[in-house]
């Protein structure tokens, strides 16, 4: 029975390599003397601009581009974070809000950091911890997201109390400067959620959604908790997708989502060797053979970019697969109505690449 799935999932994805366009253009970030080298970059798009972060050792740096991506400004030096957490979706995490910057990023002793530059200013400022507990986000994983209000929501794996990873959230209204009292989201009820997939957030005005690998019953499946409120009240944790993954381990993949114009959510994720898509509370649709996907869209109009075969893909919105190039954890977003970049890692380099619909 497993030996048939496999050869079926094997000829679903050869008839989806038949649909491959021309290789897109591969830019890599920076100037003519070559590519900058770093890792775990994170995006963040608005108004034209891209803006990206990554790490390069300890160091967090960024780079600005003012025309969707065609162009990056030279790196910039952000601060130094000592023994700051990369690898597996781990890394500096960017976002702009009301003409703020603002970084998050997570040290291997699990303290959450956040720095923060007006626009046109040249230095950033190192602000408070995010999580008001000491030393309790150890997993070193991180995410947040913006509304059009200014406020920006976090989301972490937390271990306070219990040494239990649980799912924990603060808001911030002054764009990074302060935070509130911490707020644990979700707690398994089978000890801990997934202790190395990272959660995502996504907001839209007052709605915030997270979603997160659980652990229950041996099983590792993706849920999503919703707060109408901005997060001061979340229901309860439903389920995505009708299988369950048993796995005595963790496969490092936290998945994406996007909230369309009508306030449903559209999740991209991972169970065993299969990358599969939703909207929460219908049923699922297989995508690819795959791992480590993300989700970007605006409008309807999603790209999805993944891993197979030690190489990134991108899924555009008329379901064309594109291949990007050798490499690991893409990074995708939504640069306008019909438009994206996606960005990896590869050898300690970072490379991006420009899609169109």
């Amino acid at each position: 029975m497993n030996r048939t799935i496999a050869i079926l999932a094997g000829i679903k994805l050869s008839l989806l390599l038949q649909s491959f366009i021309p290789l897109l253009p591969v830019s890599t970030v920076g100037k003519d003397e070559g590519p900058v080298f770093g890792m775990a970059p994170s995006l963040f798009s608005e108004n034209g601009k891209v803006y990206m972060a990554f790490a390069s050792g300890d160091s967090i740096q960024y780079c600005l581009s003012n025309d969707k991506g065609k162009r990056f400004s030279a790196p910039m030096f952000v601060a130094v974070l000592p023994k700051l957490g990369v690898g597996g979706g781990r890394g500096p995490q960017i976002i702009a809000v009301k003409g703020r910057l603002m970084i998050a990023a997570v040290d291997d002793i699990g303290n959450i950091y956040t720095f923060t530059k007006n626009e046109q200013a040249i230095t950033w400022e190192k602000m408070g911890r995010i999580n008001d507990v000491p030393d309790i986000a150890k997993e070193g994983f991180v995410s947040f997201a913006a509304n059009n209000r200014g406020e920006v929501y976090a989301v972490w794996l937390d271990l306070r109390t219990d040494k239990k990873n649980k799912i924990a959230g603060a808001m911030s209204r002054n764009g990074g400067r302060t935070w509130s009292k911490n707020k644990i989201i979700y707690m398994s009820p089978d000890s801990t959620v997934c202790e190395c997939c990272k959660p995502s957030v996504e907001m839209k005005d007052r709605l915030v959604v997270v979603m997160f690998r659980n652990f229950i019953n041996g099983n590792r499946d993706l849920h999503i908790i919703q707060s109408a409120d901005g997060g001061l009240n979340f229901g309860e944790a439903r389920k995505l997708g009708e299988g369950s993954w048993k796995l005595n381990g963790c496969p490092m993949d936290g998945g994406g989502l996007v909230i369309n114009s009508d306030n449903s959510v559209q999740t991209i994720w991972r169970r065993q060797g299969n990358i599969f898509r939703c909207e929460a509370g219908k049923k699922e649709e297989w995508i690819a053979v795959g791992k480590q996907c993300v989700m970007a869209g605006n409008k309807g109009s999603n790209y999805i970019a993944f891993m197979n075969d030690g190489k990134a893909y991108c899924i555009k919105p008329d379901k064309t697969l594109v291949e990007l190039g050798r490499g690991g954890y893409p990074q995708i977003e939504s640069t306008g109505a019909t438009s994206a970049i996606c960005a990896w890692e590869n050898e300690g380099k970072i490379i991006f690449a420009l899609l169109n619909k």
